[in-house]
């Protein structure tokens, strides 16, 4: 029985060393036909001679590759036979061969690379896109609602006023003798659209637009006016522009007829009435 437990260990510790050997002789096989080396180098500007930061580097025909640093150095191992093939933007891709050293198990190389200009096609910007985007978008747009002005207006005092229109149409009993009659026929009651139209052209000529544009005020304004209501006649339809540019040509004519603001017969005060420049 000790005999057996005795052959069992010497086999157990001769095949143990067997293996030993064996494995040590492999791997100073392998070591023996790796024959790879270290390349190290810097990839630069031909013209400035300054690195080029993080270009690419890659063994051809493999998938290895390292990135350079931001000075354009780079370190990884080859075998004999090898390229490198050497990215960057704005440069021009390069295979580079490497000699294998004889002595030394690392190499260094500089690698000049050549700029590349890089032509690109016209490119048209549209604020709205493109014209099957702006159709689309067109299409798409809800109309804004129309705003009924009329019923802005109250029309139960306009009721109000035509009754009383209509009450002056009649004369009184022993008192009107036909004047109320006569008087009645030239009253003209305004309907609400005219309304509104005197409204939108009281905002764009009124008296303190032609004081603005004028620097006038007090008896002169008020004569200005008479002489732009005499020689012009604005309506609701008439741009602000033009209203503008009338006043002041109708203020120029106005100094050139009357350069020492003489009171003339054609115009009269705010009683209607015509001043006497004879008075003494």
């Amino acid at each position: 029985m000790n005999k057996k437990i005795i052959d069992l260990k010497t086999i157990f510790t001769l095949s143990l060393i067997i293996a030993l050997l064996t494995s040590v002789n492999c791997f100073a096989q392998k070591q023996k036909s790796d024959s790879s080396f270290i390349v190290s180098g810097k990839v630069i500007n031909p013209e400035s001679l300054e690195g080029i930061s993080f270009a690419h580097i890659k063994i051809a025909n493999t998938y290895w590759g390292i990135v350079c640093d931001s000075l354009g150095f780079f370190r990884l191992r080859i075998n004999p036979n090898q390229k490198l093939r050497i990215s960057a933007i704005g440069y021009k891709e390069q295979v580079v061969s490497i000699k294998t050293p004889k002595i030394e198990d690392e190499v260094f190389q500089e690698i000049k690379m050549e700029q590349e200009s890089y032509l690109l096609q016209e490119v048209n910007i549209y604020s709205l896109g493109t014209w099957s985007d702006f159709k689309e978008n067109f299409i798409k747009t809800d109309l804004p609602k129309k705003e009924n002005i009329a019923e802005t207006f109250d029309f139960g005092n306009l009721k109000m006023d035509r009754a009383m229109a209509n009450s002056l149409k009649r004369g009184g009993f022993g008192f009107s003798f036909g004047f109320n009659r006569k008087k009645a026929k030239g009253i003209h009651i305004p309907t609400p659209i005219e309304q509104l139209h005197n409204q939108f052209l009281e905002e764009k000529y009124n008296r303190e637009l032609v004081a603005k544009l004028t620097n006038e005020s007090g008896k002169r304004l008020n004569l200005l006016l008479k002489y732009i209501n005499t020689n012009a006649h604005f309506t609701y339809q008439t741009s602000d522009y033009f209203i503008g540019n009338k006043i002041k040509q109708l203020y120029k004519d106005f100094l050139h007829e009357n350069p020492n603001w003489e009171y003339e017969f054609t115009y009269t005060d705010t009683l209607g009435l015509i001043p006497n420049h004879l008075r003494p």
